[in-house]
This record gives C-alpha cells, sequence and structure tokens, in this order.
C-alpha cells in the first residue's frame, strides 16, 4: 500500500493560550481507504475537515457518518476509530478543557456534532480555514476565528483553569482529594463546577490525563517496558493499569503501542 502521510502541529501565540492547547494537522494520500484510532484526551477540538465523507466507529459495535466539515465529537464511548476515504485533509484546534463548554455549547447532543449552527456567523471564517492549503495559514486565520469568539474572564472558569493545570502538572497522578484540599473547595461542589465547564468529571479528567501522558512518554522512550512505564506513573498493579488504559482508549495498551494512530506521531520529540 502506497500512503503520503504529512503531520504538523504548532503551539498558539502567547495570547492565546488561555484559549487554544494546540493546532495540528494531518493529510493523506494513499491508494487504499484509510482507517485510525482516535483517543479522547479531555480537550474538545474544532475540527476542520475538508473531504467531509466519513465514517466514525464507537463503541465496536456502533458507528456514525461524518458529512459535515466543521465539527467536533462529544461522549462516544471508546473505542474510537475513523474510516476516512483516501484523501484525508485535516485540520484541527484543540481547545483548552476548561473551555469545552463554552466553545461548544451543544454538548447535550451526544455524537458528531455540526458546528454550522453555533458559529454560524463566523462560517466566513471557517470556510477560509478550509480552503487554505498552507498550515500555517490555518494557524493564522483561526487564531483570527478564536479573537472573535473568546470568552470574557470569569473567576468559576479561572479556578477550573488552576485545577487543570495542577493536573497536567502532576501528569494526572493526584487525586480527586487532593485537589479538593489545595484548592480548599468541597470536592463535590469542585466536581460540579469542573463538570459544568469541562464535561467530565474529575476523576475521568484525571485519568484521561494520567494515561495520555503516559502514552507520550512511552513514543519517546521506546526501549522501556510497559511494566517500566506503568511504574514510571504510578501503577504498581498490570491490570489496574491496563483497566484504565482500556477505559480511556478502548483497546489495550499493546494493541495501541503497535499500532500507534497516526495524530500521535506529532508527540515524537526530535
Amino acid at each position: 500500500m502506497k500512503s503520503e502521510i504529512k503531520i504538523e502541529s504548532a503551539l498558539p501565540n502567547e495570547a492565546l493560550t488561555y484559549f487554544v492547547k494546540e493546532f495540528f494537522y494531518l493529510h493523506i494520500e494513499s491508494d487504499k481507504e484509510q482507517a485510525m484510532v482516535a483517543i479522547d484526551d479531555g480537550c474538545y477540538d474544532f475540527m476542520f475537515y475538508k473531504e467531509r465523507h466519513a465514517t466514525l466507529e464507537f463503541e465496536h459495535t456502533h458507528s456514525v457518518k461524518i458529512n459535515t466539515n466543521f465539527l467536533t465529537v462529544h461522549q462516544l464511548n471508546p473505542p474510537l476509530k475513523y474510516i476516512f476515504g483516501k484523501s484525508v485533509s485535516y485540520f484541527g484546534v484543540k481547545a483548552q478543557p476548561w473551555l469545552n463548554s463554552y466553545f461548544f455549547p451543544s454538548h447535550h447532543d451526544k455524537g458528531v456534532l455540526n458546528l454550522a449552527s453555533v458559529y454560524r456567523n463566523q462560517m466566513t471564517d471557517v470556510q477560509a480555514i478550509l480552503r487554505s492549503e498552507s498550515f500555517p495559514e490555518m494557524v493564522q486565520l483561526a487564531e483570527a476565528f478564536l479573537v472573535k469568539i473568546k470568552p470574557d474572564y470569569n473567576d468559576s472558569r479561572d479556578l477550573i483553569k488552576q485545577v487543570c493545570e495542577e493536573i497536567y502538572r502532576r501528569k494526572g497522578m493526584i487525586t480527586v482529594n487532593e485537589l479538593s484540599d489545595k484548592f480548599e473547595r468541597n470536592r463535590q461542589l469542585l466536581n460540579k463546577a469542573f463538570k459544568a465547564h469541562v464535561n467530565y468529571t474529575l476523576k475521568k479528567f484525571i485519568i484521561t490525563v494520567r494515561i495520555i501522558s503516559l502514552a507520550k512518554f512511552r513514543i519517546n522512550k521506546p526501549d522501556y517496558s510497559l511494566t517500566e512505564v506503568a511504574h514510571e506513573f504510578g501503577y504498581f498493579d498490570q491490570a489496574h493499569f491496563n483497566y484504565d488504559f482500556k477505559r480511556i482508549s478502548g483497546i489495550t495498551p499493546k494493541m495501541f503501542f503497535k499500532n500507534l494512530p497516526p495524530f500521535f506521531h506529532r508527540h515524537k520529540k526530535i
């Protein structure tokens, strides 16, 4: 099978780091249909998909058609697998998690969400991004789009930002009780506020960050065994490690690293 894959990624400019975690681009030209596993990392994506014809499989036996080119995906259980055609042109803007519910207000609708109805007043900007052939230009256009829709400051959201950043700093190796103590907030109230902004419970987000951090680590330390990586991230029970990994990805660690999804190649450090 002949396949040409191009992957690019970029961090936002300093003025947009509060709103955006990452920009990334994937382009594939192949003589066969493309299928790739995706893993939910706790951040919702603005997804710009030029070809607009694909199938998203989830929970092994379910699927949904993708027939829009401006979308996000919400609350579908893993494993998630995209079935594309022979050509894939995909640009993504990964929102900061504390803005999940702000940027994606249709989050009560489960599945593939068409964002055109949410951002109907910005569709000229969206179409400009989709027409662009240059990754730097896509990033520039996306930054201009985000400036128009960014939120005003909010005390509650800023607290959740701090909570997310602490979870990232600890690479998911932290408990809800530790967060409750650190931020001097009642556990139940903190979790309620967190879910309102992030669309995840604290526990689910913590596990997600831990597994994603672990996966990025292993990608850059391929000589480490899965047991060694598990220990590095505080798993001293292999069954617990396998359970958490499969809960987030839908597949076993062994299967994931054997067939590394194309999107994860951008995390390799040169």
